[in-house]
């Protein structure tokens, strides 16, 4: 056996994989053995069938299998011993590797692509600035909430006329550009809810309607959204996306949900055992729990935020040809169309993952195994806290957290996060750090420019 690396990029090679009949041979006359002592045929005993039958009936399959077997084995175990670390997975190269013929061939040569991993050079100081949004909680978010809330653990009624945030229930059918209902055309039947109609001329004609009233409304404009204007009409985001008809909507029935009133009734719907007793105390918790939430939000974009300026100042070259062409051998789902728009979101993906690893290795943030179990711990004391039950004892919330830890998925989720708020800590610790208050509006806009 022979193998040839050669450079084809600065960040691609081809591999040249040459084997003669004694690299494989004997692995194919061992598991050849191994069927023979298996194999039954017509007028042989089990077990007795001659090794020259048992080769001619399975010799090629084997043949195929165990080279197979052998060259991922030894890409694999060249990879490893020559300490080359490569993108995604070694291609077969059609291109470079001769026909072979199973039946006749003792010597082979088969080629494959591989993608080698550049070299990352990164780091986090306070030269590097980055900007943290808290986000202020204003008396209307605090309404806004409330209102939420009070519409959640509302009452369901059926007004004889529609008034805005009703959600309208009724039948749309296609007209053709003279306002006649097209024989065969689009018909559904759906609810349109007025919270979130977008065009104000539409939602305004949609009020102080009846049961059975009729009018005409173009669905793409009232909800400005393919999805929603797809799931109304029951039709493809294609179709939505090509929609020019008017609808005549009828309507069949109107919902609205009557606010719950602000009483110890809802309170105790709401937070339970917990000490809210009076509106004043509600609102309190609301501006509470959103202040948690926001800082969550703020985490998020500011991990966001640093992943960005950390893949910009890295300037990662990456074996592009390459690894478009492993993603469209390896993801069936992908087209080439998709990956000319979407092939920057993976490359960049593929970038932080590199830089990730680098920060990693370089700052030796490790997660062990008494810190999942901790996080576990926590987790169950929280979750039993919030039905009342008191402080469980020590034995019993280790005897829980290993029964969750048995659970390999579940681990690897608490691990990844564990590793996640690390990495955040050190970015925030090492980072030049500029925190700016912004309210919900500015921070939803700040977020929505990327």
């Amino acid at each position: 056996m022979n193998i040839v690396k050669e450079n084809t990029g600065e960040l691609s090679a081809l591999l040249r994989i040459n084997l003669v009949a004694d690299d494989y041979q004997p692995q194919i006359e061992k598991v050849l053995r191994e069927q023979q002592k298996k194999a039954s045929m017509p007028g042989f005993r089990p077990g007795k069938v001659p090794f020259s039958l048992v080769k001619k009936m399975y010799g090629k399959s084997v043949m195929v299998d165990e080279i197979n077997k052998f060259l991922n084995d030894t890409l694999y175990n060249y990879l490893k011993e020559n300490n080359i670390d490569i993108l995604g997975n070694p291609l077969p190269s059609e291109e470079q590797t001769p026909d072979v013929d199973w039946d006749n061939q003792t010597e082979f040569e088969f080629c494959y692509e591989i993608g080698l991993v550049p070299k990352v050079e990164i780091s986090v100081s306070d030269k590097q600035k980055l900007n943290y949004y808290n986000i202020t909680v204003s008396d209307e978010v605090v309404e806004k909430y409330l209102g939420d809330i009070r519409k959640r653990y509302g009452k369901f009624s059926t007004p004889e006329t529609s008034e805005d945030g009703d959600l309208l229930y009724g039948e749309f059918k296609e007209l053709d550009d003279a306002g006649n209902v097209i024989e065969n055309g689009i018909t559904n039947k759906a609810s349109l809810s007025l919270e979130f109609i977008k065009s104000k001329t539409i939602k305004k004609s949609l009020i102080g309607l009846k049961k059975d009233d009729e009018l005409t409304i173009d669905v793409a404009k009232a909800t400005q959204n393919l999805t929603e204007t797809a799931a109304i009409l029951a039709i493809t985001k294609e179709e939505a996306e090509k929609l020019k008809s008017n609808f005549k909507f009828t309507l069949l029935g109107i919902s609205r949900v009557e606010p719950a009133e602000l009483n110890e009734e809802l309170f105790e719907k709401i937070y339970r055992n917990d000490a809210v007793k009076t509106e004043a105390e509600l609102r309190d918790r609301i501006k509470k729990d959103a202040e948690i939430s926001f800082v969550q939000e703020s985490q998020k974009k500011f991990m966001s935020d640093a992943v960005e300026l950390l893949i910009k100042e890295a300037k990662i070259q990456l074996p592009d040809e390459f690894l478009k062409k492993w993603l469209l051998t390896t993801n069936e789902k992908i087209t080439p169309e998709q990956l000319v728009s979407e092939y920057q979101m993976y490359s960049d993906s593929m970038r932080w993952q590199l830089i990730e690893n680098r920060l990693i290795i370089d700052n030796e943030i490790k997660v062990t195994e008494e810190e999942i179990k901790a996080y576990f711990k926590d987790f169950i004391n929280k979750q039993l806290a919030q039905y009342g039950q008191e402080a469980t004892p020590e034995d019993k919330l280790d005897e829980i957290a290993e029964n969750l830890m048995k659970n390999k998925e579940e681990v690897k989720k608490v691990n990844d996060k564990l590793f996640d708020d690390k990495l955040y800590n050190h970015f925030e610790t090492n980072f030049k750090v500029t925190k700016k208050d912004v309210t919900y509006e500015e921070f939803v806009k700040l977020a929505s420019e990327k």
